[in-house]
């Protein structure tokens, strides 16, 4: 196997202030290289589709991720680990556009770069529909929208490519481990919504202008060897993606079933075998995690997987659904990587045939 992971422990349950179903789309970000910052990691997610209330929350961490212990910002606030800020959030959710579309602040993705914060969220009732914005903070903790109370938005939808209705949110994004893409980031999308959504690829030099590389479409059975699983392509993890030893790569994605709306969702967590381009399918996907027992955290989905390497083991921070998606979870796995691994080689029609023809 390309990558070998178990689970290992829940780290954070729903905060006492946040609506059901609890955390979603969780972001993990080294905050060391920001100056005066108290924590060495800050673990970013969001409410899940909750029009009056979303939000962004952030928790914190000084030791290894998967073990925590993890602290909220509220209570790091009351420790005044933030004294040194004449101005910040006075709690959780830390941040709240209040600027372009209505609720839905959600979907929270973090970078850090040249000792500044960079986060990309999604915004719902935009030109009637979901966009990604932009904020930065120097301080990692006090965001503002890239262009203050004008147009903030990223990732903007052209229906003149692809299908779908205008969502570009569930973006993760990071910097670029492809040899054969030219750019400093790369990132993963949500393209069009609904149950006839598709992803896209994109790419960026600098983490603001984006350009759509490619739109992907979610096909079942697609290199997986199972009909009615796709890869969910806005599940990519970026930061779990590494070189193997053939040229290839590989990253840890989101694998589930057609779903939207009330419909059940199965979802776990796959390797996905790439390309130097970034989405080239090489070879079948491989289950890492399976969802869990009935009563366990992870029963139904894990989700938004987010990877960091601890003392050369790699440290796996996911979001697990139970009780019919109405309880959210975050949950950590431990593991390693083997860049020897090998698998079949995908024919050439099957590698490429997920790329939406304009």
């Amino acid at each position: 196997m390309a990558f070998t992971f178990s689970k290992h422990q829940a780290i954070i349950e729903k905060p006492a202030n946040m609506p059901d179903p609890g955390p979603y789309y969780t972001s993990l970000v080294d905050m060391r290289e920001i100056e005066h910052f108290p924590y060495a990691y800050a673990l970013f997610f969001s409410t899940d589709h909750h029009g009056g209330e979303g939000g962004l929350w952030v928790y914190f961490c000084n030791d290894a991720p998967a073990d925590g212990p993890w602290i909220s910002y509220d209570d790091a606030v009351a420790a005044g680990a933030f004294d040194y800020l004449s101005e910040k959030p006075a709690g959780n959710p830390i941040f709240i556009d209040t600027v372009q579309g209505n609720g839905h602040t959600e979907t929270p993705h973090v970078q850090a770069i040249d000792g500044k914060v960079y986060l990309t969220y999604h915004k719902n009732g935009i030109e009637g529909t979901q966009m990604t914005i932009l904020a930065i903070a120097d301080d990692g903790i006090n965001y503002k929208r890239l262009n203050g109370d004008d147009d903030s938005i990223v990732l903007r939808y052209d229906n003149k490519i692809g299908p779908g209705e205008g969502h570009t949110g569930y973006f993760r994004w990071a910097p670029n481990p492809f040899d054969g893409v030219d750019k400093k980031y790369i990132g993963y999308s949500l393209h069009g919504g609904g149950d006839d959504y598709h992803s896209a690829f994109w790419t960026s030099d600098d983490a603001i202008n984006w350009q759509r590389d490619e739109v992907l479409i979610p096909i079942e059975g697609q290199a997986l060897n199972v009909d009615d699983q796709m890869i969910v392509w806005h599940e990519m993890d970026p930061s779990s993606i590494r070189r193997l030893d053939n040229g290839d790569y590989v990253g840890i994605c989101g694998v589930g079933n057609r779903a939207s709306g009330a419909a059940a969702r199965i979802v776990e967590l796959y390797a996905v075998f790439l390309g130097p381009d970034g989405r080239t399918l090489k070879q079948p996907s491989v289950k890492l995690l399976s969802v869990g027992e009935s009563a366990s955290a992870d029963a139904e989905e894990l989700t938004s997987p987010v990877t960091i390497e601890y003392n050369g083991e790699l440290q796996l921070i996911y979001v697990g659904a139970a009780q019919s998606g109405t309880v959210n979870t975050i949950l950590t796995a431990k593991g390693s990587f083997d860049p020897s691994y090998q698998g079949e080689v995908l024919d050439a029609e099957t590698q490429t045939k997920h790329f939406y023809q304009y």
